[in-house]
């Protein structure tokens, strides 16, 4: 029942880069007509699984330093140098804001009563993880005045200081009776529409903490208790928080897939860097998950020839993720050891192992984490401890969370450049990396109260 509601909602929505039509981030923010908060909810969906699964993940992919363009195509050498302008990233800012976000908007105004408490958790939710991949990507948001308001040409709000307007999101949905929201869900089910888990509400309070302890880890010495208070609960991702309804066909595809592998007239642009083996094991069975054949190509920078060098592997069925139970395992494992539980964060650094080797070839994971396995848990200082997790974090990521890879890569410095990953500047000056996407022109077109493009390269306010 799922699929045959995405389906539907593929072709009404044409969400393929060929063909998008979107509105400009000002207009009027009521893009889908009055509609019941079970079509609406799927439409928000599909809408964030589709930057999420497209043009974020394609940056990802390329600043993280997973891929490398192929020498004899030129499609995405901008992204692999960094060559970017305030034109490079309307269409993430214009379909988050302009589709995404006013629909999930519209699910809230009209879930606010008690029959409907189970959409209103999912929205609310949503609406969290969608500012916090905003707030990662551009710092700056409009929010007070972009969501909470009708104002077409809103001010922004400071990214710092919106991170405790994100922070208050996520109590707000963690205080939710969980006994009213499963109450609405016997009243209006949400089960046939729900594209990420399918009605499962305790799937998505799992998924709210998920993203709080996110949020809470940019400021791990102001949020300790918090923390703390989290990981004794323990009510994180069970299940991968994934868009899955995609088929092999045009237009229903995973949105990478489609635009990279059917659309293009060139199917040789993205090969594997080979930054990845200073991390994995040359045996490791991920490798062939990851790149068709195994890792064969060049350090990140330099464009190899396709005949000497694997293609990322991209699946027209893959789903689009926005969290994933290694994630939610590999968190535990910095957190602890920002603690000095060296105990716990090896439990947790073996689960998420555990579980990313589940996910992409079915496990095997026990022949790496064991005593003398490549990937043994290495007790040592909170900050080798650190480094140690983040770098098998960043190494389970690939053709999955990208770019929270490089979200982790500007937060805590790892895998760090020059040492485990290649210290590659592109157009930049040396020692000058990407940090942030710049404001999207047409937002500045339109909005006189847009802040300024700033830099590719100045970093955040919670940047290492």
């Amino acid at each position: 029942m799922k699929k045959s509601l995405f389906i539907a909602l593929a072709a009404s929505l044409v969400l393929t880069t060929g063909c998008q039509n979107w509105l400009d981030v000002n207009d009027n923010p009521n893009y889908v007509s009055d509609a019941d908060v079970s079509l609406l909810m799927p439409s928000a969906e599909l809408a964030v699984a589709h930057e999420m699964g497209f043009n974020v993940s394609l940056y990802g992919h390329f600043w993280a330093q997973y891929v490398n363009q192929n020498k004899n195509t030129n499609q995405y050498y901008t992204n692999m140098t960094y060559d970017v302008t305030n034109s490079s990233f309307t269409r993430p800012w214009q379909n988050f804001y302009s589709f995404a976000l006013p629909t999930l908007k519209e699910v809230i105004e009209k879930s606010q009563d008690e029959s409907h408490q189970n959409y209103l958790l999912q929205a609310r939710t949503m609406t969290a993880y969608t500012y916090y991949v905003l707030t990662s990507l551009f710092e700056d948001v409009a929010y007070t005045e972009g969501f909470l308001t009708e104002t077409t040409t809103p001010h922004f709000d400071n990214g710092r200081e919106f991170q405790n307007s994100l922070v208050s999101m996520l109590e707000e949905i963690r205080s939710m009776d969980p006994e009213a929201i499963e109450s609405a869900e016997l009243v209006n089910n949400s089960a046939k529409g729900d594209m990420i888990f399918g009605g499962d509400n305790e799937a998505w309070m799992q998924f709210a903490n998920t993203i709080y302890l996110k949020v809470l880890m940019r400021e791990f010495d102001k949020n300790r208790e918090p923390i703390k208070e989290l990981l004794a609960e323990d009510n994180f991702l069970e299940i991968d928080a994934a868009f899955d309804n995609f088929e092999d066909k045009a237009d229903k595809s995973n949105p990478f897939y489609e635009n990279d592998r059917r659309q293009l007239n060139t199917q040789l642009n993205i090969r594997a860097c080979t930054d990845i083996l200073n991390v994995l094991d040359a045996d490791d069975p991920r490798l062939e998950y990851y790149y068709e054949g195994g890792c064969e190509g060049t350090e990140y920078g330099i464009t190899p020839d396709p005949s000497e060098s694997s293609r990322l592997q991209l699946g027209a069925t893959d789903p689009v993720y926005f969290s994933t139970v290694d994630e939610v395992e590999f968190l535990k494992a910095e957190a602890y050891a920002r603690l000095n539980d060296a105990g716990a964060a090896q439990e947790a650094y073996e689960n998420a192992l555990t579980a990313a080797f589940d996910r992409t070839v079915g496990g095997g994971a026990e022949d790496f984490i064991g005593e003398g396995g490549a990937y043994e848990f290495v007790e040592g200082t909170p900050e080798q401890m650190i480094e140690q997790i983040i770098n098998q974090k960043w190494a389970s990521n690939v053709r999955a969370m990208a770019i929270e890879s490089w979200f982790d890569m500007n937060r805590t410095g790892y895998p760090e450049r020059g040492k485990t990953i290649t210290d590659y500047s592109g157009v930049l000056e040396p020692g000058h990396y990407p940090y942030r996407f710049i404001y999207a022109k047409n937002s500045a077109d339109y909005n006189p109260n847009s802040p300024k493009p700033v830099a590719v390269d100045v970093k955040m306010w919670w940047h290492k």
